[in-house]
C-alpha cells in the first residue's frame, strides 16, 4: 500500500451511500464475513437485496438508517439497519420493519410455517436510554412467557441492538470478538483499533482496501461529505430541540422545543442562505450532477431538492 493512501482518511462505513455500496453483492464475500459476525452463525448461502427501497415512513428516513437486506441459508431473513441520529422512536421503528419482512414471508394462501425466521440487527450511534444500566454491546429481544423467562414462544422472531458506544469496551475485553471488530470498523476506520484488527482479520482487511478505493472516487467522496453533513446538521437542530424543551420542564415541552427547533433551523437556513450554504450547496452539487447526465429522480434523492427545481438548472 502506497504512502499516500495509507494516510488517507477514509470514508466511515456508517454513511449511508458508503454502507450500501461496501455491503451489496459486488462484495459478497465481505458481506458473507460481516453477516456470520453479526449473527453468530455460519453462512453457507446468502442472497444480498439490493433494493433500498424499504418501507421508509418519510423520504428524510434515508438519511437516518442504512439498510442491508439478506436471505441466509434459505432460512432466515435478516435485515440490519443503522440508526444515525436519535428520534427517540427506535423501538417502534424495529417493530414497523420487522412486521413488514415477516408479513412478505407468507404468501396468500401459504402455509403460515412456510415463513422464515426473520432478524433485525439494529447498529445505534447514540445511547438507548432503555439499556443505559446494561453495560454489554448488543441486547438481543425476543417473544417470552412473562412469568417463565425460559419459555420462548418462537424462535422466528428477534431483535438485536448494537450500541456503537458501547462496542470499545467490550474489544478490550476481548479482541477476538468478531462482532465487536466489525463493529469498529464501521463506526470509523481510521482509528488504531481498526489498524489492529487488520492484521488478523483478513475480512476486514479487504473491506479496508475496498474503502480505500471508494474513498478515492471522487463522486462518491461528495456525496458520502453530503449525507455526513445532512445527518450533522438534522443531529444539531435535535439537540438544540431538546434543550430548549427542558428549559421548559416537561415531555410537552421536549415535542415543542424539537419542532421550534427544527423551525429555528430552517428558518436560520432561509435566511443566511449563502452564508450558511445549506441550498446554495445543494444546487452546485445538483448543477455538478446534471452536468455528468445523473437522472433527475437520483439527483433528488441525493441532494432532497424537488425534482422540478432541478429541472430549471
Amino acid at each position: 500500500m502506497s504512502e499516500k493512501r495509507k494516510n488517507m482518511k477514509l470514508l466511515k462505513p456508517k454513511i449511508d451511500v458508503v454502507f450500501q455500496s461496501l455491503f451489496s453483492k459486488k462484495n459478497e464475500k465481505i458481506t458473507k464475513a460481516f453477516a456470520e459476525a453479526i449473527l453468530d452463525e455460519k453462512v453457507r448461502k446468502i442472497t444480498i437485496n439490493d433494493d433500498k427501497e424499504l418501507f421508509r415512513e418519510r423520504p428524510e428516513d434515508k438519511l437516518g438508517i442504512l439498510d442491508l437486506e439478506l436471505d441466509i441459508n434459505d432460512s432466515e431473513k435478516v435485515d440490519v439497519e443503522i440508526q444515525l441520529v436519535d428520534r427517540s422512536n427506535i423501538q417502534e421503528r424495529l417493530l414497523f420493519y420487522f412486521s413488514k419482512l415477516y408479513y412478505n414471508e407468507v404468501k396468500k394462501g401459504d402455509d403460515y410455517k412456510k415463513a422464515k425466521r426473520v432478524v433485525m440487527v439494529a447498529i445505534l450511534d447514540y445511547d438507548l436510554d432503555l439499556t443505559k444500566e446494561i453495560k454489554n454491546m448488543e441486547t438481543i429481544w425476543q417473544l417470552r412467557e412473562k412469568n417463565a423467562r425460559d419459555l420462548v414462544l418462537t424462535d422466528k422472531v428477534e431483535i438485536a441492538i448494537i450500541e456503537l458506544s458501547k462496542v470499545r469496551a467490550e474489544y478490550e475485553k476481548n479482541k477476538k470478538n468478531k462482532k465487536a471488530q466489525w463493529a469498529l470498523f464501521i463506526d470509523d476506520p481510521n482509528t488504531k483499533e481498526v489498524e489492529e484488527i487488520m492484521k488478523e482479520n483478513e475480512d476486514i482487511e479487504e473491506a479496508i482496501v475496498t474503502v480505500h478505493k471508494m474513498t478515492e472516487d471522487e463522486k462518491m467522496r461528495r456525496l458520502a461529505d453530503l449525507r455526513e453533513k445532512a445527518i450533522m446538521d438534522e443531529k444539531a437542530i435535535r439537540r438544540k430541540g431538546y434543550e430548549d424543551g427542558h428549559a421548559l420542564g416537561h415531555e410537552a415541552g421536549l415535542k415543542e422545543g424539537i419542532e421550534e427547533g427544527i423551525k429555528e433551523g430552517i428558518q436560520q437556513g432561509i435566511q443566511q442562505g449563502q452564508k450558511e450554504g445549506h441550498e446554495s450547496e445543494k444546487i452546485n452539487i445538483a448543477k455538478k450532477l446534471k452536468s455528468k447526465r445523473m437522472s433527475i429522480e437520483e439527483i433528488a434523492e441525493i441532494t432532497g431538492l424537488e425534482e422540478e427545481k432541478i429541472k430549471k438548472l
